[in-house]
């Protein structure tokens, strides 16, 4: 269905479990050795926020937020706090061509490193992009006179976490992004509601799942 573009509260997702799941099919042969297949290349992380419920109210926030998404139909922004911020994160390099950046965060940098991609930017988070060692403002003006010392106006889509420039960055100039933060794009994964009367007016709800939508393969 839709995306709706809303935040779980966050008081209730500070208290989740959770992270980044891989899926890989192994297979053992008669000798020992094995053979692992990777299933998915992209991560898709998984959540369970029922002990970030502290009281009834905030339990009623939750009622209200799964009402909002139709339980599993609509997705929404989703606060991941062991890893929602970039710090000084290159999103790509200049070949004079190319006007559009996909926002990604990269771990292990070398020959290992992972690059997820990240669709859903925190709006109004992210600090102005570092261009061949130069800073520009987002929505900025276009200006100088040419090759690297030219000013490269971009527009960043918080939708799907791409950055627009108006002029492709010159060949060889990296594009750096010093700090911002980011949702993890998600939606529940249940239908039904079903917390527990524990006590008179107080409720809880054992597993909440969340998981994380994949954007691209």
């Amino acid at each position: 269905m839709a995306f709706h573009d809303a935040v779980f509260p966050e008081e209730i997702s500070y208290g989740s479990k959770g992270g980044p799941q891989f899926r890989t099919t192994i297979v053992t042969l008669a000798s020992g050795l094995e053979r692992r297949n990777v299933e998915w290349r992209r991560v898709r992380a998984e959540y369970d926020v029922s002990h970030g419920i502290k009281d009834p109210d905030q339990l009623q926030e939750l009622r209200n937020f799964f009402y909002a998404r139709r339980g599993r139909a609509h997705s929404f922004r989703f606060k991941d706090w062991g890893d929602f911020e970039w710090f000084n994160q290159a999103i790509g390099y200049g070949d004079g061509t190319t006007k559009t950046f996909q926002l990604i965060k990269s771990y292990e940098p070398g020959p290992y490193q992972y690059d997820r991609v990240i669709t859903k930017p925190e709006q109004g988070s992210l600090e102005p992009l570092i261009v061949g060692g130069e800073t520009f403002v987002e929505n900025g003006p276009t200006t100088g006179g040419g090759g690297n010392n030219a000013r490269v106006a971009y527009k960043v889509n918080y939708s799907n976490g791409t950055v627009n420039f108006t002029t492709a960055p010159a060949a060889g100039l990296s594009i750096i992004l010093p700090y911002g933060r980011f949702h993890v794009h998600a939606r529940f994964d249940v239908d039904v509601f079903d917390p527990t009367h524990d006590f008179w007016n107080y409720q809880s709800w054992e597993s909440i799942p969340i998981v994380e939508i994949k954007d691209t393969e």
